[in-house]
């Protein structure tokens, strides 16, 4: 039996059961047992890729009634009602489930916990449960509305420590269709099913796998989580109704690894190398205004060595609504010698033919100018089924078509501004003894086999 089959087994199992027991005063409808079968089926995939991915980490799963109200962005047969009053509560009752911890909530705080929840013993064994391969044959199960608009509300609380902070509160939206919505989600789904018939990979060692993977939980300072490999597909989120706010690419496996990890990517067992574009919103905003930037964006003259500082104070200032005496969260300067109103100053000094863009919220606004270009570029790829991987203004590719993502970005960007912008390699790809480079080297890889024996169970060679 497949896992669809061995989940619908299960279901009936569970249904048998829950007449036994007399939970129900009467005996489910056909319709609800179909929907009692798609929510076993969803909730032991998400279970089970969740442990491949960390046994330890446990898998989220939300309580609240309201997050399983019927909308567009529900995978088919998911309620409250069924799936967590049914399915969840019959998986604990007969042991395949188990609580980790409680799910808790605090509106004052703006500070919850979801309840944690992990697969026993009983249910890994009950689907032949093979971590390594999993991803791949789940690979895209957890898809639904490829199109997400999330609205953030913002509202005053206090911290545990009961000092004042703003509480954001991201709520998915509904909206109605249009051709020019499903025309993207058109688009969308072809990337996808793309990206589906490809198998993007992480070069590594079974030990630096398991050692990646753990760092990854434990990391408190950044937004990890550990890696599921069978996240393969992407979406658009938008943060307006009018589908002209945000809508850049989200959701691959990729795009939530540190960046030092993007060299060990792989597509179907081969070398990719990643080109982004150079100063990208900068560019953007000059070239809105039928001028070319001239320099180096980020070049203040404070030194090479605080070009990153200035890039993310650049940014935070496009993205504040209004001026502010604070200096932006997160944004750790100090080592510049300089104050966060010295360097604001500078940096409008510097952009002076532009400066009215600080200040005024649009960096959502720019991320949808750059997600219309990334859509055009993976278009380009995907039409002739090569996989290709976003994030955000970079582009992941096999090696071997690096001259042809340069041009199609370069391409895309001078049609969209009329003016040229620099392309570079981020440097960051694997050495060309890796053994599934261009040509495929047998001996290196029975050399490394038990090493990366994950990997190549993966990655068979043909």
């Amino acid at each position: 039996m497949n896992i669809n089959e061995r989940a619908n087994c299960l279901a009936d199992h569970l249904l048998d059961l829950e007449q036994q027991l007399g939970r129900l005063k009467q005996k489910r409808s056909q319709k609800s047992v179909i929907k009692f079968r798609l929510s076993t089926g969803w909730l032991c995939k998400r279970l089970l890729v969740s442990n491949a991915a960390s046994a330890r980490s446990g898998l989220r799963i939300a309580k609240d009634k309201n997050r399983y109200a019927k909308s567009r962005y529900m995978p088919e047969g998911i309620s409250y009602d069924i799936t967590i009053l049914g399915v969840l509560e019959m998986l604990q009752l007969d042991g395949w489930v188990r609580e980790i911890r409680r799910g808790s909530y605090s509106r004052d705080k703006g500070e919850g916990e979801q309840t944690l929840i992990a697969p026993t013993q009983k249910l890994l064994d009950w689907f032949i449960y093979d971590p390594i391969t999993l991803p791949k044959i789940l690979a895209g199960f957890e898809d639904a509305e490829p199109l997400v608009v999330q609205i953030t509300s913002k509202r005053k609380g206090t911290n545990t420590k009961g000092k004042p902070v703003t509480i954001k509160t991201k709520k998915l939206v509904s909206y109605d269709d249009n051709p020019s919505i499903n025309r993207m989600r058109s688009n969308l789904n072809a990337i996808n099913d793309c990206l589906l018939r490809h198998w993007s990979d992480l070069y590594l060692s079974d030990r630096d796998w398991e050692r990646l993977q753990e760092s990854l939980l434990n990391d408190s300072k950044h937004d990890y989580s550990p890696i599921k490999l069978h996240r393969q597909t992407i979406r658009r989120i938008f943060n307006s109704t009018s589908f002209d706010i945000g809508g850049r690419f989200y959701g691959g496996w990729w795009q939530n690894i540190p960046s030092a990890y993007r060299g060990l990517i792989t597509i179907d067992g081969r070398r990719t190398v990643e080109f982004d574009y150079g100063r990208l919103h900068p560019t953007i905003l000059y070239a809105k205004r039928g001028l070319k930037l001239a320099s180096d964006a980020y070049d203040i003259g404070i030194g090479a060595e605080h070009r990153d500082v200035v890039k993310q104070l650049f940014n935070a200032m496009i993205q504040m609504v209004e001026p502010q005496d604070r200096p932006p969260r997160d944004v750790k300067f100090s080592q510049t010698g300089k104050k966060w109103k010295q360097l604001r100053d500078l940096i409008i000094e510097k952009h002076e033919p532009i400066k009215d863009c600080f200040f005024c919220g649009m960096g959502n606004q720019l991320q949808f100018e750059d997600s219309k270009i990334a859509e055009k570029v993976i278009l380009s790829f995907i039409k002739e089924d090569i996989p290709i991987l976003p994030v955000h203004d970079s582009f992941l590719v096999q090696v071997g078509y690096q001259a042809r993502l340069i041009n199609t970005m370069s391409d895309a960007f001078l049609a969209a501004y009329g003016v040229a912008i620099d392309v570079s390699d981020s440097a960051k790809f694997l050495p060309m003894d890796f053994p599934g480079s261009d040509e495929v080297n047998v001996a290196a890889i029975v050399q490394n086999m038990d090493e990366y024996a994950a990997y190549w169970a993966r990655n068979p060679i043909d």
